[in-house]
């Protein structure tokens, strides 16, 4: 058959199904479309903080780090630029800070560069203009869309900053738009001549890092003298450093999604597997004569193939342009806490590989629609073979297929009790064994119902199991659609919920020592993380009401691979250390020992990395470098890359800084916390960069802060429950549709109207039950499995729980909202006139 035969004949065909093709298409792009949207997001912050560190360090390939925001001593910079093979080098003072405006505020990276930083060709200073026309003049240049954003958008408008516990105003400079600085525009950051930065924060003459541009061949040798400059008290990493502390600070949250993605793409699939079912008949009878023609199978599959490549490409074009609004509008990048350690914009990144992933997955899928369900019309001798005595084969086909669930099932136990950081395979196996399972379960329900059809008045039972039985596959594949959607939704929503309650109960736990805090004001330091010089300590601690005020110090700190949270409360407080945070160790002890100093607590999978045992001594990478010996094992306290606790006297010997992060305050009996704000707001004045707050109001921040970081589960747990709502409708829609000759046979037969219609629901309530109960089951089983990896293998804070009364209303929901939608074509279908008899 000549390719023009081909695509004439699949012209004609079409026509005759183009509503079924549609129903495809619809399914497989919305497989697609959440794939390559789960694909964008999760590639978009990684992009992100890469360039930046390209957009700022240019040429650079090393780097001389500090260990704290305190920096080190700027004339630290001679030394390097006297390196032998040291073509550059150009130092930066960065800090976190909050910079406002008529319109609001916004976090943003303070960067402090000299006009030396243009030698690098980074994006960010680019031209020299963007530095030395200012030199020591305190001004201060912003990426257009952040100008926008807080209202000063006029040169010489005023920017008002707090960093470091301290407010400053810098007049605007300039606007960089993507013209100047390309996806860097969409980057929260603010550049200012490099004294101005250390006159903002407080630190004159010091410097946050140096970057290096080696002489080409030279950079194991500069990297060895940078080493020697450093001195076991700076940190001398490849440019690159921020990028991989990203990378593992971002993976739990990015396996998660993308594997709840591919769930999600699945129940996408299903639909258009569901779809292309009604289109079988058509194809069987095209197989058959093209066969009998004397075409060969090698044609015939030419013909097929030209259905699925067609399907594919629309599917996958159509999945491509809704994926990217979801990832826009929807599964955007949502990074939440991991923006107070790392700086990166809100640019999206679409890589070659997130469209041929999603693509290729479209066409897979299309071609196991068309193809699959062909194959038994393709070898007609085991065709025949296979009709024989069917119900006793699908039965015996069934038990084997369970037998293979079981084995599945118990390899996803093992993950479970012995290898929990092996979650993604767990999740796979489990998903197989419910897919195994559940022609079992079909067939054991059909068995049921035919059984209580004889003792149940009317006819309904009994015909629905004979119409559900003569239609295995098609059956099948709509309650396989639940299952898994279902699945999805219970393991996502359970691990979110038990997630959440123990991030909260951490936070709650965390803030129980004190009445009110007082910190620095803004967005940025929600962990309490960026120092201050606690100048005004003794005027609040004379205060009428107030009882004592004690100093809170904490930090990020680069340890290994990670970017961990330090916390250090002031050894007087009470509870000292949250006790639902403590894996290992007694409470009393542990607590006595991080009170006395010397002992400190590591989250277990810090620790693991490591190599360190509880009583084991070592010594902790701080500015200062100090020995500490562990006293327990603990969660990570909600920030993924893990947490160490010590008390705020060791804090302050380790950094060697007095400052402070945060103050607890205690009130005096009888003043209410709120009462206690006023008077510390009062005392602080309108223009402090400090402000107070209740302890419930901070662990309030904190857990919103825990919501936003998991909003991008909540997201793909719904939309698994909205696309298997809709794939189901429509699958089951479309199967009653096609079925109404048969209802008009049953109509002659004496069946009323009103007992086609409760005949067509009971068999839609029977798939829905057995497909969305099985769902449940192994929902339930995923989510512990997907509790046990978060706290194993990510030291996350979990409430375990078998959320059953969320479970029922999840699946009371979908089946009601699926009953719902098929209701009206269900009765539309059942007043089918009899004349259609004929046409069956």
């Amino acid at each position: 058959m000549r390719p023009s035969n081909v695509i004439r004949l699949y012209r004609v065909r079409l026509r005759a199904r183009l509503w079924q093709e549609c129903f495809a298409i619809v399914g497989i792009a919305a497989g697609v479309a959440l794939l390559f949207a789960s694909q964008v997001s999760n590639a978009s912050l990684q992009s992100a903080v890469a360039a930046l560190s390209r957009g700022i360090a240019g040429d650079a390939k090393l780097q001389v780090l500090a260990r704290d925001p305190h920096g080190f001593p700027q004339s630290t910079l001679a030394r390097v630029r006297r390196v032998p093979g040291v073509r550059s080098a150009a130092p930066l003072l960065e800090a976190q800070a909050d910079a406002s405006g008529p319109r609001g505020s916004r976090s943003v990276l303070l960067v402090g560069a000299d006009a030396s930083l243009s030698q690098l060709g980074g994006t960010l200073v680019r031209r020299n203009s963007t530095l030395s026309p200012f030199g020591r003049i305190g001004a201060v240049v912003l990426p257009a869309p952040l100008a926008r954003a807080i209202g000063v958008t006029s040169f010489g408008k005023e920017v008002t900053f707090r960093v470091a516990g301290r407010t400053t105003q810098a007049p605007l400079y300039a606007q960089l738009g993507r013209r100047e600085i390309g996806v860097l525009a969409a980057t929260p950051v603010a550049v200012v001549p490099l004294a101005f930065a250390q006159e903002m924060t407080g630190l004159p003459a010091r410097v946050s890092r140096i970057l290096v541009r080696p002489a080409p061949g030279a950079e194991r040798r500069v990297r060895a003298a940078l080493l020697a400059i450093a001195g076991g008290r700076l940190n001398v990493e490849p440019i690159g450093h921020d990028e991989a502390q990203f990378a593992k600070a971002a993976a739990a949250s990015n396996q998660s999604t993308q594997l709840f993605a591919v769930i999600s793409a699945l129940v996408g699939f299903l639909f258009a597997f569901n779809a292309m079912l009604f289109t079988v008949p058509q194809r069987r009878r095209l197989v058959a004569e093209l066969r009998r023609e004397g075409y060969s199978p090698r044609t015939v599959l030419a013909v097929l193939s030209l259905d699925a490549l067609v399907l594919g490409a629309i599917a996958g074009a159509l999945g491509l342009v809704l994926g990217d609004e979801l990832s826009i509008h929807v599964l955007h990048s949502n990074p939440a806490f991991l923006s107070l350690a790392f700086a990166f914009g809100s640019q999206r990144t679409v890589t070659w590989q997130s469209i041929a992933l999603a693509g290729s997955g479209g066409m897979l899928a299309a071609l196991a629609a068309v193809l699959v369900p062909l194959r038994d019309v393709l070898a007609p001798s085991r065709h025949a073979a296979a009709h024989a005595h069917s119900s006793a084969r699908a039965a015996r086909f069934a038990l084997r297929l369970s037998l293979a669930g079981l084995a599945c099932l118990a390899g996803a136990s093992a993950i479970l009790l012995v290898a929990p950081r092996l979650a993604v395979a767990g999740m796979v196996l489990l998903l197989a064994a419910l897919l195994f399972e559940l022609p079992l379960a079909l067939v054991v329900t059909l068995a049921a119902v035919k059984r209580v059809a004889g003792t149940v008045p009317g006819a309904a039972a009994h015909i629905a199991a004979i119409e559900l039985a003569g239609t295995r596959g098609r059956t099948l594949a709509i309650a396989t659609t639940g299952a898994i959607a279902v699945f999805g939704s219970v393991a996502v929503r359970g691990a979110h919920d038990d997630l959440l309650a123990g991030l909260e109960r951490a936070a709650h736990e965390a803030n129980a020592a004190t009445d009110v805090w007082v910190a620095p004001k803004g967005g940025y330091d929600l962990f309490d993380t960026a120092p201050f010089v606690p100048s005004d300590r003794a005027k609040l601690a004379r205060l009428p009401g107030i009882r004592a005020v004690r100093i809170f110090r904490g930090g990020l700190l680069d340890y290994g691979e990670r970017r961990v949270l330090v916390v250090a409360p002031p050894p007087e407080a009470s509870p000292l250390l949250p006790a639902g945070q403590l894996l290992t160790g007694n409470l009393r002890q542990t607590t006595a020992r991080v009170r006395s100093g010397g002992w400190l607590v590591l989250s277990r999978a810090l620790a693991e990395e490591h190599g360190l045992r509880v009583g084991q001594r070592f010594t902790l990478p701080t500015p200062n470098p100090q020995t500490f010996r562990l006293a327990a094992l603990s969660t990570n306290a909600g920030w993924a890359p893990g947490a160490v606790t010590m008390n705020a006297a060791d804090y302050a010997r380790a950094w060697g800084s007095a400052d402070a992060s945060a103050y607890e305050v205690e009130l005096a009996p009888g003043v209410h916390p709120a009462t206690g704000v006023r008077i510390l707001e009062r005392a602080l004045g309108p223009g402090s960069a400090l402000t107070a707050q209740t302890a419930p109001q901070h662990a309030a921040q904190q857990i919103a802060l825990s919501r936003q970081a998991l909003a991008r589960l909540t997201q793909i747990a719904t939309l698994i429950l909205l696309a298997a709502v809709l794939a189901m409708s429509a699958a089951m829609g479309a199967m009653v549709w096609q079925r109404r000759p048969r209802l008009a046979k049953l109509k002659l037969d004496g069946l009323s109207r009103g007992m086609l219609w409760r005949t067509i629901l009971l068999e839609s309530s029977l798939l829905l039950g057995v497909g969305c109960s099985a769902g449940a089951v192994f929902g339930l089983y995923g989510q512990q499995l997907a509790d046990r990896a978060l706290t194993e293998a990510v030291n996350f804070p979990i409430v375990y729980s078998a959320s059953a009364p969320a479970v029922v209303a999840t699946l009371g929901l979908m089946i009601l909202a699926a009953l719902a939608i098929l209701a009206i074509p269900s009765y539309i279908a059942a007043r089918a006139p009899a004349t259609l008899a004929l046409q069956d």
